[in-house]
């Protein structure tokens, strides 16, 4: 894909910037619901940095070149404000969906839980889940059995999850956690673009399913934190840390409002990305065998057989360059959006205050002035000097500036210790006639199923 560059002449209103063409009252809506990504893609081959995507009632901005990126994300980040609709009743008023005052107050407070020290503290039970999960496979793997990689991972995450911030085990009640917040999350996402939608506030059959798991949510998760504050022993896990949490200029600490909305956070973004991300890769390795027999050599070099730590992880510079490689070519966020609070410009385009930015790392991974060969996969993309040679914002999986995700460091170490136990133990292979292709729902997600075949390694 070569896009083009949109030159504007003169100051213009975002109605005025180019974009595809739509159907009366629902504009592109429908190509956007359907088939997304190549939707996308089309429009920023074919209208530039800049593209107008009419969705019938109002409209929004697609805006892919780094340098833009930049001026969204950091320089003007505070002109430009998260906006997540009905994402914002699941997630509530935390880190990820709040805006201004009350986002640097919970940054300030989270922070520390997040701190390097504190998620080495955790990277044992990450890599206790994830030998669990390796017990469990061994039977499958000697006999050749095929298992669904995806739900595996959404399994082993959960576990993981519940381990570092309840310290409590993954119990018959973790799938359906998992699926009710799938079930929300795709929920919000398809009346993001469907511009007739009906109010929340309407009884309709798929309403009603949205509040009743949104309550069943509510009440799991507000159970753990009363259970927690009654103990009287908030414990060394991420929940006793937010329990923990005090604000250093008035010494507040978080409402139960705010534990909850922060819980519901961390679960989703501790669960659900990084079992997409690790699906992503336990599929793409064995697809590359040159790359994985490299992972594997490093692998054998830095751990010998043994249980990785985190203090291995500096080591195994390859695997990271793997999982960066993955993210740019399968970014779980592969869509987001902003609000301007006030009157701006994007290069030579006038953005109206109220203007809804849309950036997808999905599309600007794959912008060809800035990666070559675009659809290949490259780990060596991401050596030092290769990385130096490039736009920053060309790459941003996690976003950039003040706020770059919160919890990505919590993710990649996740990530980098179950791969480096789980590779160790197994060799996966594709099954002909199951293929697998992104499917763009809530996040990036390889579907419609990833059925892979074990074998010991």
């Amino acid at each position: 894909m070569t896009p083009t560059t949109h030159v504007a002449h003169a100051r213009v209103a975002p109605v005025a910037a180019p974009g595809p063409r739509g159907l009366p009252l629902v504009g592109v809506a429908p190509r956007l619901l359907g088939d997304p990504l190549t939707f996308l893609a089309r429009a920023a081959q074919h209208h530039g940095d800049i593209v107008r995507l009419d969705l019938g009632r109002r409209s929004m901005l697609l805006v892919l070149r780094p340098d833009l990126l930049r001026h969204i994300l950091q320089e003007h980040v505070r002109n430009y404000e998260k906006n997540y609709g009905q994402i914002a009743e699941l997630l509530g008023n935390g880190i990820v969906t709040s805006n201004g005052a009350f986002w640097l107050r919970q940054r300030r407070l989270m922070q520390p839980a997040f701190h390097h020290q504190k998620i080495a503290a955790l990277a044992d039970m990450m890599v206790g889940e994830a030998s669990k999960l390796a017990e469990r496979w061994e039977p499958s793997a000697r006999a050749g059995r095929a298992l669904e990689i995806g739900a595996e991972m959404i399994d082993l995450a959960q576990s993981i999850i519940l381990r570092t911030m309840f310290s409590t085990e993954a119990g018959a009640q973790s799938r359906q956690i998992g699926q009710a917040f799938g079930a929300i999350l795709d929920f919000a996402n398809g009346r993001q673009f469907n511009p007739l939608q009906p109010p929340l506030s309407w009884p309709t059959p798929a309403n009603r399913r949205f509040h009743a798991t949104l309550a069943f949510l509510d009440q799991t998760v507000y159970g753990m934190i009363d259970e927690r504050r009654r103990s009287g022993d908030h414990g060394n896990d991420l929940l006793g840390m937010l329990l923990d949490a005090e604000d250093a200029e008035t010494g507040e600490r978080m409402s139960p409002q705010q534990l909850r909305d922060e819980v519901m956070t961390i679960y989703l973004a501790g669960h659900e990305t990084s079992a997409t991300m690790l699906t992503w890769l336990l599929y793409l390795l064995p697809a590359h065998p040159h790359v994985e027999r490299r992972v594997r050599a490093e692998l054998a070099e830095v751990l010998g057989g043994r249980l990785p730590t985190m203090a291995d992880l500096p080591r195994l510079s390859y695997l990271r360059m793997v999982i960066d490689e993955t993210l740019r070519l399968y970014p779980p966020t592969w869509i987001l959006t902003r609000r301007a609070v006030a009157d701006d410009e994007l290069g030579d385009l006038a953005i109206p205050a109220g203007t809804t930015i849309a950036m997808s790392p999905y599309i600007t991974h794959r912008l060809s002035e800035h990666w070559e060969n675009p659809e290949g996969f490259d780990p060596e993309r991401f050596t030092p000097e290769r990385v130096a040679g490039r736009h920053k914002l060309a790459y941003f999986p996690f976003l950039s500036g003040p706020r770059l995700c919160i919890g990505s460091s919590f993710a990649l170490t996740e990530i980098q210790l179950v791969l480096a136990t789980l590779l160790q133990r197994f060799q996966l292979a594709s099954i002909p006639g199951y293929p697998v292709a992104p499917v763009a729902k809530a996040l990036l997600k390889p579907g419609p199923a990833v059925w892979m075949r074990l074998a010991p390694a």
